[in-house]
């Protein structure tokens, strides 16, 4: 198992730009989680009320972070089921989880670590993703994307024809990012809430890229990156669709590797849990191996883990499959 080579032009060095021009960063906006040069922050201010912002001079947020000798285990919440998988934070801290055995998607409180509320959904929920205090989420044998909040309840966005709607994810920009599939062939795209389709991502140079992206999500350099379980790699393109790179497992393992979910830290570094051998990668932004993500005590890891997010401190939330656990563990410093 190796990273692919990158194309040189791929591997060049990313400069930090603004997300939504090709100026250069100046600021950023914490609930957001957005870019911005100078000339652009008037526009973002006008897709929210002003007080749902705040700004910051990028060069505070953007410093330097770097791996703990030890990951440090910090705390746990108990949730209502086992068989965990997918979970998402939102602006106010609060993190959903979803199961294979219950229609409910269940809020809790991050701080506090107890439920605050649940969503009966329509279907049976398959992955879940937040922008702001809005969550939305796929469902099996459902082939459309749905967003809930507390003002105006569930809501059915589009359709995604006949493609099966796998992951979902949501970028900076407020966009929505989906791994789909159709019989053997998968492809990631990113649309907006009106369903218009923006991007599309199905091969590199003829080759396809995807066979079932089951998970996906976007980095701090504006990457679309996708856990494909039959593939059994994450592949990483730009934001413009041009491939980067293919992960496939740690080199020296020669175990396997079968990706779910992944989440991106402020360093653009991707967590990966791996269901097959109940490992957490995690690689840098270029698909180069650095640690596995072990952390004490022990039995906190015991179980396969499925999804992962990661919250504005880089601390890491992880769900399992065998666990009612919902573990948090913080690696950077």
């Amino acid at each position: 198992m190796a990273t692919h080579d990158l194309t040189e032009a791929a591997a060049a060095q990313h400069y930090v730009q603004c997300q939504l021009c090709a100026g250069n960063v100046q600021f950023y906006c914490r609930p957001c989680r957005q870019r911005l040069c100078e000339s652009c922050v008037g526009t973002h201010l006008q897709t929210q009320s002003p007080e749902a912002h705040q700004f910051i001079h990028y060069h505070k947020f953007s410093r330097q972070k770097r791996l703990m000798t030890e990951p440090e285990f910090v705390s746990s919440a108990t949730c209502a089921y086992i068989n965990m998988l997918d979970i998402a934070l939102d602006e106010d801290c609060n993190f959903y989880v979803c199961s294979t055995i219950s229609r409910h998607i269940h809020k809790y409180d991050f701080r506090n670590k107890q439920e605050i509320g649940k969503v009966l959904v329509p279907g049976w929920p398959r992955r879940i993703a937040t922008h702001g205090n809005e969550l939305f989420f796929t469902e099996r044998n459902e082939n459309n994307v749905k967003v809930f909040s507390e003002t105006k309840g569930i809501q059915t966005l589009f359709s995604t024809g006949d493609w099966d709607a796998h992951g979902v994810a949501c970028t900076t920009s407020g966009l929505i990012l989906l791994g789909l599939q159709k019989l053997k062939m998968g492809k990631i795209a990113v649309y907006d809430r009106s369903g218009k389709m923006a991007k599309e991502v199905v091969s590199n140079k003829g080759r396809p890229l995807y066979s079932n992206p089951y998970y996906v999500t976007e980095n701090t350099n504006g990457d679309l990156c996708a856990a494909d379980i039959v593939q059994a790699s994450v592949t990483v393109v730009d934001r413009n669709g041009v491939y980067r790179f293919s992960y496939t497992g740690n080199p020296a393992n020669i175990d396997g590797f079968d990706p779910h979910g992944i989440a991106a830290d402020s360093q653009s570094n991707l967590v990966i849990a791996d269901w097959m051998t109940r490992q957490l990668h995690l690689i840098d932004e270029n698909g180069q191996f650095l640690r596995y993500l072990a952390f004490s005590p022990p039995p906190e890891v015991s179980e396969s883990p499925t999804g992962v997010c990661v919250d504005v401190n880089d601390l890491l939330l992880i769900c399992g499959y065998d666990s009612q656990k919902v573990k948090v563990v913080k690696y950077l410093q």
